[in-house]
């Protein structure tokens, strides 16, 4: 796995391309088309945030058909809390881009990240859209990846090749996220929710069952274990299209090659959301909290969030004094089942890559949780974001 050029459009039938329409105050690139030649199996997760985005809506009911073969994403508006005309716009920005490429509305799925509460101008999406149709390429996944960012310092991207029955199946995705990062997404038709994106496409051919199950491994293992400011945002998703096109044996549930699969995809979304906790707002610090010695999984992931969203912890690591008392605190406010004792030990806090360990001495319950120090930048950049 690496930085490959264009790693959304290195599997087999997928282009994209991005455009500058207007909707960002900078006039950079701002709106993005992904798409498959052929229609593809999908799946997506999203926020759990209440009040999720109309287009975090519209996907969940598009997806249940179970394919899709486009996406739309726009960046500098969230259309998010703006009520029917929001969902108007998303509506119209699906019907439009699949009038264009010809197919059903149904497949043609939508990602907004941006300010929340303003309205989302469609004129300027009406006409710049076309355009992005009639310029598909395979060579325009750099500046895709350009198009979904906000607050990044940079693009992320990843690919990944490997073989499933002695043929070539690739793996690329890109991902946006820098603030507003605490993700705890759940499968589309039944989850709730600045915001993470992430776009995955594969010419894998699988079946919808092991995607969708490798989906929510990989994102359970990955993203919903960063955080960097414990604030869930309303748009947050993760997108995946499965096209088939590498001709690959099938893959199934339970069978060597999903393990395989899944692994592969599984360290994808992992690098990915490594590499938003680089480009954290303001941040200058990767840190690693590994709690184990928890009752269950589920309790030491809830100890390890609890530390990493802990303002006290975070700002000490950006001092570099070492305070262990601030970790303890926040174990024991968490809610978790603790002994009087625990075990903390870790590296110096004024190192750039600092990895916390915490034992908690009741059960094998275990979680790695990743997160940024918290800096007097990140505060400037977000009280600047209106």
């Amino acid at each position: 796995m690496r930085e490959r050029k264009n790693a959304i459009t290195l599997a087999k039938g997928f282009r994209s391309q991005a455009i500058g329409a207007g909707i960002k105050k900078s006039g950079g690139l701002d709106l993005a088309l992904i798409y498959s030649d052929v229609p593809a199996f999908a799946c997506g997760m999203f926020t759990k945030n209440k009040f999720a985005a109309a287009p975090v809506e519209l996907c969940r009911e598009h997806l249940k058909s179970k394919k899709a073969q486009a996406i739309v994403v726009n960046s500098g508006n969230a259309n998010c809390y703006t009520g029917k005309p929001g969902m108007k716009t998303a509506k119209s920005t699906a019907s439009l881009g699949a009038g264009l490429l010809g197919i059903d509305k149904k497949m043609v799925l939508i990602a907004s990240t941006g300010i929340i509460g303003r309205r989302l101008d469609f004129s300027k999406i009406k006409k710049a859209l076309p355009s992005l149709v009639s310029f598909l390429d395979r060579d325009s996944g750099n500046k895709t990846a350009q198009a979904i960012m906000t607050t990044d310092t940079k693009p992320k991207a990843l690919a990944l090749e490997f073989k499933i029955s002695g043929k070539k199946v690739t793996i690329g995705a890109i991902a946006k996220g820098a603030g507003m990062i605490a993700p705890d997404m759940g499968y589309a038709e039944h989850s709730r929710s600045a915001t993470m994106l992430c776009f995955i496409t594969t010419d894998a051919l699988i079946e919808y069952s092991a995607l969708k199950e490798a989906l929510r491994q990989a994102v359970e293992d990955s993203f919903n274990m960063i955080t960097i400011d414990g604030c869930m945002s309303t748009n947050d998703s993760v997108i995946i299209l499965a096209n088939g096109l590498a001709e690959n044996k099938k893959i199934c549930l339970g069978t060597p090659n999903f393990s395989k699969f899944k692994t592969a995809l599984g360290e994808i979304c992992l690098g990915l959301a490594k590499m938003i906790i680089l480009d954290a707002e303001g941040a200058g610090k990767f840190i690693t909290i590994q709690v184990s010695g928890a009752k269950d999984d589920a309790q030491a992931k809830k100890a390890a969030l609890a530390v990493a969203n802990s303002n006290l912890f975070k700002t000490a690591v950006y001092g570099g004094g070492t305070n262990w008392g601030r970790i303890v605190a926040a174990v024991g406010a968490s809610g978790v089942e603790v002994r009087e004792k625990i075990k903390i030990e870790g590296d110096s806090f004024r190192k750039k890559d600092i990895i916390v360990k915490i034992d908690l001495r009741l059960g094998r319950g275990k979680a790695v949780v990743y997160t940024s120090d918290l800096t007097p930048e990140y505060i400037r950049i977000n009280a600047e974001y209106n």
